[in-house]
């Protein structure tokens, strides 16, 4: 089946996850993506032990983002890199980097350049902090980012420190907005006919992010604070966080303290119903009397219990829960593609389903340099003009 992005080719200077990420979800949609790499050694991702191993030489999370590409490894500070990329630049749809701001200005592949080379080129500049301010050449990363605009600061109970999220989620709502911002920019070319430069960086995203809780504080609602007992968002009342049960724990969120309090034979919690000022200054006795009552059954009666009234409510899982979960195997969420080292690969599929353009898996991550004879042959060197590049150094 043809892909939606089928015929757009995307040039891809990215690292990390910011810009892996959101080309891998243009390259699932069958977008072409070429994946630039430092010879030998490849992006730095490639190199992020985790939890202090490799997967036959390679880091799971660059593995998890870059799948449908090809790699072009190259020196992009060699002399010769410059036709190189420039050939390429003239023939793609976009150009993606994650780099500070003004690195690939300085070595001559920045939005001016390439943008004259081919007017048409979407040109995406992913960062840290953008390439305006104080902080411009500041190096951007997600627990920096978590910290700097507020999101460290409002999760935990109380007496925790500030408490960041379990997963680089200012890196990943920033990926998503790379994919947004090019697809809109394509979309605007069907118009236009021009390209365009388009700018992300993850502390805009991380402050959008937050956008419900930062419209609240900037138009003078109260402050709020964090709950001792540990209400899941600290602007909200109970019943919304984490209980445990006598063999594991349950999810609770927005729900009717009425219809909680009947279910569970507990009158001292219905009567809050109706009076949400009362509730949320109360929200820690609420959440300790829920959870001594909680713990004494097992999450599955509860969640049995509970589905009569539609609470809403969730078991907590770790992943030997959430891969074996029947929703998650009925909607084939864990992919497989064959690796050339570590044989098969599960990965994770495109969250997006389409019923004509369909999402898919065609190439497994490369290696490093694995596609550059494939590339530079359709750019018209043959094997003696490779060999050559390669004795100097360019590869």
């Amino acid at each position: 089946m043809i892909g939606a992005l089928e015929g757009i080719r995307v040039l891809d200077f990215s690292q990390m996850m910011m810009g892996p990420w959101a080309t891998q979800l243009l390259g699932d949609l069958g977008a072409d993506i070429i994946k630039v790499e430092r010879p030998k050694v490849g992006e730095w991702e490639r190199g992020l032990e985790t939890m202090g191993q490799l997967l036959e030489g390679d880091s799971p999370f660059f593995l998890a983002m870059n799948r449908n590409k090809r790699s072009l490894a190259i020196d992009l500070k060699h002399p010769q890199s410059r036709a190189i990329i420039e050939t390429l630049a003239a023939e793609v749809d976009v150009v993606v980097e994650n780099f500070r701001p003004g690195v690939l200005d300085r070595l001559g592949y920045g939005y001016e350049r390439l943008s004259e080379i081919n007017p048409r080129l979407i040109y995406c500049a992913a960062s840290g902090y953008g390439s305006t301010g104080p902080y411009a050449r500041r190096p951007g990363q997600d627990l920096l980012i978590q910290a700097l605009s507020g999101m460290a600061a409002h999760s935990g109970r109380a007496s925790d420190p500030p408490t960041p999220a379990g997963t680089a989620i200012c890196d990943a709502m920033a990926s998503m907005m790379v994919a947004c911002g090019i697809l809109a920019a394509l979309q605007a070319r069907t118009h236009t006919g021009r390209g365009q430069k388009v700018e992300v960086d993850l502390l805009s995203t991380a402050i959008a992010v937050q956008c419900q809780e930062a419209v609240a504080y900037l138009n003078g609602l109260p402050r709020w604070e964090r709950s001792e007992a540990g209400i899941a968002q600290a602007w909200l009342g109970a019943p919304y966080g984490i209980y445990p049960t006598c063999d594991g724990h349950l999810a609770l969120a927005m729900n009717s303290l009425g219809v909680l309090g009947e279910l569970l034979h507990l009158p001292e919690v219905a009567a809050y119903e109706g009076d949400p000022h009362r509730a949320y200054s109360d929200r820690d006795r609420i959440k300790r009397l829920l959870e001594t009552r909680l713990r004494e059954r097992r999450t599955g009666e509860w969640l049995e219990l509970l589905a009569t009234r539609d609470v809403w409510c969730g078991e907590v899982k770790d992943f030997e829960g959430v891969f074996s979960d029947p929703q998650v195997v009925a909607r084939e969420i864990v992919t497989t593609v064959k690796h050339p080292r570590i044989g098969e690969l599960k990965l994770i599929r495109a969250p997006i389903v389409f019923s004509e353009t369909p999402a898919t898996v065609r190439r497994p991550p490369p290696l490093v340099g694995e596609h550059n004879a494939e590339i530079l042959r359709e750019l018209g060197y043959d094997e003696t003009a490779q060999a050559r590049l390669g004795a100097e150094g360019v590869f």
